[in-house]
């Protein structure tokens, strides 16, 4: 009786240890991954089914090697919560560059973040395998010793195993070659390059997280910049509107709000304003209302696209990994007009390696952290991530007007901070109260948001009395949407999408000056545009060759394209993914779904420039785009 419940036991423990493995690895593949593949993915499944009967499950009756198997449990799982969670956040897999690269925010902070922002009730579902596997390994199931001969219980001659060793080496090349059919038979390097669902379907994720490996030693040995000479030159005209509409030598002021969502401006908690300011200055602004941030490694990659008028590209941290200096950007060409090129940041030079790709990108001089003190809202070190906005932003319009005397015009590229995940490094004291909020985390995001709000505004009012506005050209967005996602209040622009895919960050767009008339445009945009469009309203008539932007005063909607992983492409409100050569819909703005047809000359642009992004920013270029459904 004691040996045949010790065998159902053991036979439960060996049901439980394979589905949670089997249900944990085919989710990473289908949503983390986004295996292309499903008949490749199943083969794969029977192999491992096939495997595991053969030569996994016969070991369970030791407990020594069901505690070596449990390491592993805990090991795969860790693998897969990483993955889980980073891909809820930032849409992707968890690379190695991510993991080298990404900068924290301190321990504490992070914690906050994980548990505050990240982390769900529902998530539990998934360590349920490792609490009931515990117990019954542990618990109940003794060492199989005192029954004779216990391998009976999943008993394998010989003669079998070694039969079963055969069927799984040629299950595996029927897998990896069906698979490589599917994908016309492209190399491991090419896999690779189309991105890591392709790779995963046929070779498996150690080997692609190997080929990974491989991919981000050799960006850090890259000595010289990469070459520029052979961008894809395309839609000259469309480019620019050709109407110069501002004044010669005006000034510049572009401010980079974190976590700006454009679903918070105009919106009230129980009648009361979120962000006033923002809000008023919306009404003596051009108001971009279909602006999107580009967005795919962090918040570095929304500064790259603005100065640079570039795509940022998954798997590439390009402050850190390439040379960025016979880059052209925005600073360059107004240092060549005669301009002053400021940056600001309240975080240190390093974050980010700002300090270094900064003056690779021409700006004359970068004040951060160190330039910076708190005198009007001091916060305690623990609840600090640089200096407060407000300081920031009151010491940063000192050096603004300072530099307005002289008699060059200026630019001012500005990164505010106070607005980070987890939203608590606001000061109480600076923030307005919010009635009827039941999550902390949301109302800790609506003050954060509007203590930056207030530090607008008396940055404004500080520039409007010394009389920097009255010809000064402002232009403020946002890196990303906050993120936030709960019944209260979510940042997220509706979508309806059948597939696991981040969506576009819909961020707001402002720009003023006295001399432009106050609206809201709906002519579609990312921050790659917003460049082009600086440099349309102060008269320029061609941009540099490298430039793969457009005014946002051009009349032609073109479609938005967002360098994932898969790479997305927005085009009048429905959303695509590429993958095995194929343009797929994945979903559309809610009640806006229509038939669109993309032009084949388009998805030809798209093509190359997806191509040259992948290869100056360290993933090689390959064909892209076969055809179009």
């Amino acid at each position: 009786m004691l040996q045949n419940k010790l065998e159902q036991r053991v036979r439960y423990f060996s049901l439980i240890l394979f589905l949670s493995f089997l249900i944990k690895y085919n989710y990473l593949m289908l949503y983390i991954f986004q295996t292309p593949s499903i008949i490749s993915l199943a083969l794969r499944n029977i192999i491992f089914a096939y495997f595991y009967i053969n030569f996994i499950e016969p070991l369970l009756v030791y407990k020594r090697s069901r505690q070596r198997l449990f390491i592993l449990v805990i090991v795969f799982t860790t693998f897969f919560f990483s993955n889980y969670f980073y891909n809820r956040y930032f849409g992707n897999f968890l690379s190695v560059s991510d993991i080298m690269s990404a900068e924290g925010l301190g321990d504490f902070s992070l914690y906050e973040v994980l548990f505050r922002h990240i982390i769900r009730y529902r998530d539990v579902v998934f360590i349920l395998d490792i609490i009931i596997l515990g117990f019954l390994g542990f618990s109940y199931l003794p060492d199989f010793k005192f029954i004779k001969n216990p391998q009976r219980i999943f008993k394998k001659a010989a003669l079998e195993q070694k039969f079963a060793l055969v069927i799984v080496i040629l299950l595996i090349v029927v897998q990896i070659f069906t698979a490589s059919v599917i994908f016309d038979g492209a190399q491991p390097t090419r896999l690779y390059q189309l991105g890591s669902g392709s790779f995963v379907s046929v070779h498996g994720v150690i080997p692609f997280y190997i080929i990974d490996s491989y991919s981000y030693l050799q960006r850090q040995q890259q000595a010289e910049p990469p070459e520029l000479d052979d961008i894809p030159y395309y839609r000259t005209k469309d480019q620019l509107s050709g109407r110069k509409q501002l004044s010669e030598n005006s000034n510049i002021i572009m401010i980079q709000v974190e976590s700006l969502d454009e679903r918070i401006i105009n919106y009230e908690q129980q009648g009361k304003e979120v962000v006033p300011f923002l809000n008023s200055f919306k009404e003596e602004s051009i108001y971009f209302a279909d602006f999107y941030a580009q967005k795919v490694n962090a918040s570095f990659d929304a500064d790259l696209s603005v100065l640079t008028s570039l795509y940022p590209v998954n798997r590439s941290y390009v402050y850190r990994d390439i040379d960025l200096s016979n880059f052209a950007s925005l600073p360059k060409l107004l240092n060549e007009q005669g301009y002053q090129t400021l940056a600001f940041h309240n975080n240190t030079k390093e974050f980010f390696n700002r300090g270094e790709a900064y003056p690779a990108l021409g700006f004359d001089n970068f004040y951060s952290k160190e330039d910076f003190s708190e005198e009007i809202f001091v916060m305690p070190e623990e609840r600090a991530l640089g200096v407060n906005d407000y300081d920031f932003f009151d010491q940063a319009a000192d050096i603004i007007t300072a530099a307005e005397q002289k008699d060059e015009p200026f630019l001012a590229f500005m990164i505010s901070l106070t607005c980070h995940t987890p939203f608590n490094f606001y000061p109480e004291a600076g923030v307005d109260e919010f009635e009827g909020v039941n999550s902390n985390f949301v109302l800790d995001y609506f003050k954060s948001i509007n203590f930056t709000d207030s530090a607008l505004e008396n940055f404004f009012q500080k520039l409007e009395k010394s009389g920097v506005l009255d010809n000064t050209l402002v232009l403020i967005y946002s890196d990303h949407e906050s993120e936030v996602n709960t019944p209260e209040y979510s940042s997220d622009r509706n979508f309806n999408l059948w597939r696991n895919i981040k969506k576009p960050d819909h961020v707001p767009l402002f720009i003023s000056h006295p001399e432009l008339e106050a609206g809201v445009s709906n002519n579609p945009g990312t921050t790659t545009d917003l460049t082009p469009t600086v440099l349309d309203l102060l008269g320029f008539e061609q941009l540099p060759q490298q430039f793969v932007g457009r005014s946002l005063f051009t009349d032609k909607e073109e479609p938005l394209l967002f360098l994932d992983e898969t790479p997305k492409i927005l085009y009048e409100d429905q959303l695509f993914v590429e993958e095995m050569g194929v343009l797929n819909k994945v979903g559309f703005v809610e009640d806006r779904e229509k038939d669109v047809e993309i032009e084949q000359q388009k998805v030809e642009e798209m093509e190359a420039i997806i191509n040259y992004m992948r290869r100056i920013f360290g993933v090689h270029e390959g064909e892209i785009f076969r055809e179009v459904e």
